[in-house]
């Protein structure tokens, strides 16, 4: 067993552990509260009892404290169920998304967190490292797979569905012109992927044989 300073075992998880865990707490917590605004290095630092260097040791503005924080607490709605269809993972992941942002503080704060990007490039890098991109990520993969698998057509351009797929849920958060209602997910993913699906070349017909090695996955 490890020992802690004064010869007495070590309880719990390590200080800096502990440390980094209120601070992000600390970053929730004042961004519910008070919004942006009230996310200073000094209220986090102050609400966490921690030092601003100790802040700085990990992030290198309070913007990143604020991504990583939010990000935390929204981590369970990119989960992947590997057994399931590329249709049935993609609409989850939507219809994960729609729910945070309409039944939570995630969707008024995200939209606060866009426009404040606008002026802020702080702000605007850390939603890109540690929202956008990583989200963005996996929607990706999940589409290349489904290429290499046959299921997409091979010249899809993997980029643009995402923003096809996923976008629609900002764009209707940001102006509020129509609902994110629970059915928005399966139609977004249903009409995307409808137009991916492989062109039929000339010779080939309805009851070709589908290309060796693939799998329909319930597209």
């Amino acid at each position: 067993m490890t020992e802690a300073a004064g010869g007495r075992p070590g309880r719990g998880r390590p200080r800096s552990e502990r440390a980094r865990a209120a601070i992000l707490a600390a970053a929730a917590d004042l961004l519910v509260s008070g919004g942006i605004d009230a996310v200073t290095m000094e209220a986090i630092a102050a609400r966490a009892q921690v030092s601003r260097s100790t802040i700085y040791k990990w992030w290198p503005s309070r913007a990143h404290v604020i991504l990583e924080s939010f990000f935390n607490r929204s981590r369970h709605t990119m989960a992947v169920d590997e057994n399931a269809s590329l249709q049935e993972v993609l609409t989850s992941q939507v219809t994960s998304l729609t729910r945070l942002f309409r039944d939570t503080d995630a969707g008024p704060l995200m939209a606060d967190l866009m426009a404040a990007s606008q002026a802020d490039p702080d702000i605007r890098a850390a939603l890109d490292e540690q929202w956008l991109r990583p989200r963005r990520q996996i929607g990706a993969s999940l589409l290349q797979a489904g290429i290499e698998r046959g299921e997409l057509d091979a010249g899809t351009d993997i980029a643009a569905a995402v923003d096809q797929i996923f976008a629609p849920v900002y764009y209707r958060l940001l102006l509020g012109h129509e609902p994110l209602h629970d059915s928005l997910a399966a139609t977004l993913v249903r009409q995307v992927l409808d137009g991916l699906r492989p062109r039929l070349q000339p010779d080939e017909g309805p009851g070709s044989p589908a290309p060796a090695g693939g799998h329909s996955a319930g597209i």
